[in-house]
């Protein structure tokens, strides 16, 4: 099937007698956007922004790596590309932020992945806002983290996503930018890969 073709809905189960919603192996717990807003806001009220970047980078990561892995087990596209687009696709689905492709160029054989696109309406910069002003540096961790993640169980080696535009820095939308660490300037991706390492490390002991 086209990236386009999948329908998370269509794919949920909800077991009612026994209290649990879930999507293939993964069980779904339904949380408001405010409550993940206020939870977000206390963690980098507790342990600073920092921190909180971390942390928050590496769980979007850990949480898109599992998704991916679902995914290319539980379902056949017609390309690679397909498969990876879905992505985008999936987090429209969440309701996590409506995600866009712009320019997706893949080849194994030259070593080339470049991923970018448009988001609207995430989640995370609208609690941002709502607790703190726009500032200078993007915002929208937990959604590039899982790009991150996505794109690494896809790739075979390490992606990372950062936002050149965000809603939390006064653009009229989010934009994400994916690339190999090697094609990063080193000291734009530290603090994100740097929480990757750490997302991956403690996949690593859990399997």
């Amino acid at each position: 099937m086209k990236a386009t073709d999948f329908n998370l809905p269509e794919n949920i189960k909800f077991d009612f007698a026994n209290g649990i919603t879930s999507f293939q192996n993964n069980r779904l717990v339904i949380l408001s956007a405010k409550a993940m807003g206020i939870l977000r806001r206390n963690i980098i009220e507790k342990i600073g922004v920092e921190n909180a970047k971390n942390l928050l980078y590496k769980f979007g990561y850990q949480n898109g790596y599992s998704d991916f892995m679902e995914m290319k087990l539980n379902y056949k596209f017609d390309t690679p590309d397909d498969l990876l687009a879905s992505g985008p696709t999936i987090h429209t689905w969440e309701g996590i932020v409506q995600a866009t492709t712009k320019e997706l160029r893949v080849d194994h054989r030259t070593k080339e992945f470049y991923f970018t696109g448009i988001w609207k309406n995430s989640w995370e910069a609208e609690q941002h806002l709502l607790y703190y002003e726009k500032g200078t540096e993007p915002i929208c961790w937990t959604l590039m983290g899982y790009a991150s993640g996505w794109s690494t169980g896809f790739w075979g080696e390490t992606i990372i996503c950062v936002e050149p535009k965000c809603k939390g820095m006064g653009h009229e939308n989010c934009e994400w930018e994916l690339k190999p660490v090697s094609e990063w300037d080193p000291k734009v991706i530290e603090p994100y890969l740097k929480a990757v390492k750490s997302g991956q490390e403690e996949m690593n002991r859990r399997n």
